[in-house]
């Protein structure tokens, strides 16, 4: 890579970011054309001989990207503050479910043992996270964040299907589980709903740290932000869902739970159509969902009159229910538009490969 400057703007500076370099076009055999990287932004960047770099094509320019190294970013925060001692562990997620690498709690006295152990717990909460700390400081690390955001959207997707097939065969079961079987099912519940919360709060990490290439790209990651959130949202809602129906079961007849498992199956398919259309993008998926999805939302017309024809808990189920397609239908939106754009844009390329850091 050469470093001298072929020409530039007098008072320009090549070491700075923000300054253009000036670079002659060269040839390479019969018919290539070649340019050297300017010396200080391939140092800046960790670029060696024999890496990989991105271009990306956006019309009138070329954008070159590294694909290997990234800024640290860190926070500092003072547990000297009323405020900050009390919301340590609401920052430590905040910090990274928004993408940050690093958080620092520092004190002007010695770190209390249970100012650290408090800190420790989020280990158990946030993937990949690592707590230490001495006299005066607690460190926080906060992890990697090269996750491949498609692989892990559609992994929580699975997740969440999973969850209601399960509720369709509660549902479908020939007898009511007894208190001791359905306390059981409450507590793998709960285990499955802390498991499906450290991959939101992972898929959220990714999904606010992947780096944007170019304006059609950012767009693109800003929409697939939208869609983590609102898949963290049906999660949350389903387990909501499963709790209710562990405590409720005994209070629908059959005919009730046939209906309702039949709702929660097509909820199902739903989802894990949804998910499964970003990778790759497909419009045909995204509308097998939108219409799976547009069934369960036809029943509010006649809600009045279902509610008033079956039992209060099963009026109450079918709420939760539209509740929850109503999100999907949003999700599923979203995903419709991706695929959409990605299918019949002829602007030119948009996209950069699987939404990777």
């Amino acid at each position: 890579m050469a470093s001298e400057t072929y020409a530039r703007p007098r008072g320009g500076n090549s070491k700075s970011n923000g300054h253009l370099f000036y670079r002659k076009i060269q040839r390479l055999g019969a018919s290539s054309l070649i340019v050297t990287l300017p010396k200080e932004w391939a140092k800046r960047h960790g670029i060696k001989y024999g890496d990989v770099l991105t271009l990306f094509d956006e019309g009138d320019k070329l954008v070159i990207a590294p694909n290997n190294t990234r800024n640290m970013i860190s926070l500092e925060f003072s547990l000297n503050h009323t405020h900050v001692e009390r919301h340590v562990n609401r920052l430590v997620l905040c910090s990274y479910v928004f993408g940050f690498d690093e958080v620092r709690f520092i004190s002007g006295k010695n770190i209390r043992k249970e100012q650290y152990e408090r800190v420790k717990k989020m280990e158990l909460i946030l993937p990949n996270v690592e707590v230490r700390y001495d006299k005066n400081e607690i460190n926080v690390k906060l992890g990697r964040r090269n996750e491949n955001l498609v692989d892990r959207l559609i992994e929580y997707g699975r997740l969440i299907s999973k969850l209601f097939a399960d509720y369709v065969s509660l549902l479908a079961g020939q007898r009511i589980p007894t208190e001791r079987e359905l306390e059981v099912i409450r507590r793998e519940l709960e285990v499955r709903y802390e498991h499906l919360m450290r991959i939101n709060y992972l898929l959220l990490r990714t999904a606010n740290s992947v780096k944007s290439y170019n304006k059609m790209h950012e767009r693109k990651c800003r929409y697939m932000v939208s869609a983590s959130n609102l898949i963290g949202i049906i999660a949350d809602s389903a387990y909501k869902l499963g709790l209710d129906l562990i405590t409720m079961l005994d209070h629908l007849s059959e005919d009730e739970r046939e209906r309702l498992a039949f709702l929660l199956q097509i909820l199902e398919v739903a989802i894990s159509t949804t998910v499964l259309s970003v990778k790759p993008p497909s419009v045909r998926k995204s509308e097998e969902s939108y219409m799976k999805v547009s069934y369960i939302l036809s029943m509010e017309g006649d809600l009045a009159e279902v509610v008033s024809n079956s039992s209060p808990a099963f009026a109450y189920f079918l709420a939760k229910i539209l509740e929850i397609a109503r999100i999907v239908e949003i999700a599923e939106h979203i995903m419709l538009c991706n695929a959409l754009i990605e299918k019949y844009n002829q602007a030119g390329p948009s996209n950069s490969p699987n939404l990777v850091m």
